[in-house]
């Protein structure tokens, strides 16, 4: 789906997919920041997209001696919801 245009229609039915997709996602992280649970100051639908694409791009350059598959989700994990910054103590 990462690189579907539209122009047949099993394509236009895999973009609807990709929407619903993402029509789900952002409303689950409209849901967590009305929760509090992740900063307000970042677009819903925005943050959907870029979480898609960061696990997507798996695909296109992972290799098994790049660290076991637990520790790469936790790393996904960690820079999704934590960000690459220090932590502040």
């Amino acid at each position: 789906m990462l690189r579907v245009r539209g122009n047949t229609e099993v394509e236009q039915h895999a973009l609807l997919r990709r929407r619903d997709f993402d029509a789900r996602v952002t409303d689950i992280v409209k849901q967590a920041q009305a929760e509090g649970d992740i900063r307000a100051d970042v677009d819903p639908a925005t943050a959907a997209r870029l979480l898609f694409g960061m696990v997507n791009s798996l695909t296109e350059w992972y290799r098994p001696d790049r660290g076991a598959p637990g520790e790469l989700a936790d790393t996904v994990t960690a820079l999704a919801f934590e960000g690459l910054r220090t932590r502040q103590e």
